[in-house]
């Protein structure tokens, strides 16, 4: 039987930059600023809760506006993808350029040093876009910017496949895993780069974003 194929904005390269992407941000923004992370929005709504419970009004506040955001850049994104039809660009083309250029002014903005609530507000748009654009991993459920479900399906195909003897199961664990280690060696890395270079190390992030969107216009060139 001939090997399905999948479009490149479902590859594992893709995934693995997203991932890669997502894990380089996250990392940086804990490390240098205060803590705090851009896309786990999880994280964002507990402290908020917590400090509104503690009559923290103001600390609570900083807390709400990264969930504001993130809302926000999942709202725009289906803006980007109801008019992309106009162009020849496909959507998520235009929605990965578009966060390319976004944490691009962010790396931009750090070397002003601006105020952590604006980074991290500008960081979950572009976060909740490329989390609304990219869903699948060679036809399967996956998520770009957040380890927990991917390592659910980890757990779960591994599982199923020792149960079940199933070798396409075993593909799917080995897929999902290298996601998860994309995730973690990109955060291990920012971390150490921020470490040498500061506010230089969010340059990276732009860089892993252009590569991604390179391939994803491969489907549009028609090259698979």
């Amino acid at each position: 039987m001939a090997e399905q194929k999948f479009a490149y904005k479902e590859s594992l390269r893709v995934g693995m930059l997203l991932a890669g992407t997502a894990g380089y941000i996250d990392s940086y923004t804990f490390a240098f600023h205060d803590n705090r992370f851009a896309s786990f929005q999880s994280g964002n709504l507990l402290q908020f809760g917590i400090n509104v419970a503690s009559g923290h009004w103001h600390q609570a506040s900083l807390f709400f506006w990264p969930v504001i955001a993130f809302l926000f850049g999942a709202m725009l994104n289906q803006l980007i993808k109801k008019y992309s039809f106009r162009t020849q660009m496909q959507w998520e083309a235009r929605s990965v350029l578009i966060e390319m250029f976004g944490v691009l002014l962010v790396a931009i903005l750090e070397m002003t040093h601006v105020p952590t609530e604006l980074v991290l507000s500008i960081l979950a748009i572009f976060m909740a876009m490329q989390a609304d654009t990219f869903g699948k991993l060679r036809g399967m459920p996956y998520a770009t910017v957040l380890s927990t479900g991917n390592l659910k399906t980890f757990g779960a195909t591994l599982g199923s496949g020792l149960l079940n003897h199933d070798k396409t199961q075993f593909v799917k664990t080995r897929n999902v895993g290298l996601v998860i280690a994309a995730f973690l060696i990109a955060a291990i890395v920012a971390h150490y780069l921020g470490l040498i270079i500061g506010a230089w190390t969010m340059f990276g992030a732009p860089i892993m974003l252009l590569f991604v969107w390179l391939f994803v216009r491969q489907d549009e060139l028609g090259t698979k």
